[in-house]
């Protein structure tokens, strides 16, 4: 085997050691192992005592020997600078995302959700799991410790909620609704945000205990939802921290 064919081959291992991929891990790194034996290669090169982002940039090494470049799912495993431990405790908020097309929108609630310190992420209907590949791509590994919970229906999420005295606070556009910026946050609360292009449903809005929005000063009358989200969990974190 030629030293291209032989380094993207080690690539290939090591992106299944990395990603955790299927029951053939303690396998894989066998044949990596053996591998390595039989050419020789140098401490550097192996597995031992190394961890996720030392294997990554040896990943990055063969990979760029084998004249290829480096595969997305690999690449967002590394994410430099997160932290061990959250900086301030969770707010009593979680964020129910039903009928939410978008993976990459769903992403970024999970990611939104980690770096302004709310609760957890609650999700129903056609709203994609955190096993989603695109959701795994935006949320950059928030997806794994952000809590979760899939119900089977919004309304079941809900009642849950207001049985534990949860304000039900929908996130809308519209006339006549209270801006974000003059709110008088409850001390705990559900957050319902609304599908794509067809916002909360009448139903659900029928169960909310308050309703907020985000003032648009441009052209458009309302802007992306996870964009809309980040805004409001800032806005949240900033009422309960100042």
């Amino acid at each position: 085997m030629n030293p291209k064919a032989q380094a993207k081959r080690f690539s290939e291992l090591l992106r299944v050691i990395i990603l955790g991929l299927g029951n053939d891990v303690p396998k894989t790194k066998a044949e990596y192992a053996q591998y390595a034996g039989w050419l020789s290669l140098p401490p550097e090169r192996r597995l031992l005592g190394k961890n996720e982002a030392q294997l990554i940039d040896l990943y990055k090494t063969w990979r760029t020997e084998a004249g290829l470049g480096f595969e997305r799912d690999v690449y967002l495993q590394q994410e430099p600078g997160d932290r061990e431990t959250a900086l301030l405790p969770p707010l009593s908020y979680s964020v129910l995302v039903h009928n939410l097309r978008s993976a990459f929108n769903v992403g970024s609630v999970f990611r939104s959700v980690d770096c302004f310190g709310l609760e957890a992420v609650h999700l129903s209907g056609y709203t994609p799991n955190p096993d989603h590949t695109a959701l795994k791509s935006a949320a950059r590994g928030a997806e794994t410790w952000v809590p979760y919970k899939r119900w089977e229906s919004p309304e079941a999420c809900i009642e849950d909620h207001l049985t534990r005295g949860y304000e039900i606070i929908a996130l809308e556009t519209g006339e006549n609704i209270p801006a974000i910026a003059g709110m008088k946050w409850a001390p705990k609360g559900l957050i319902l945000l609304g599908n794509e292009e067809l916002g909360i449903s009448p139903e659900l809005m029928q169960r909310a205990t308050q309703t907020v929005t985000i003032p648009m000063v441009g052209r458009k009358a309302s802007m992306n939802v996870a964009g809309a989200f980040s805004i409001l969990a800032y806005s949240l974190r900033n009422f309960f921290t100042l």
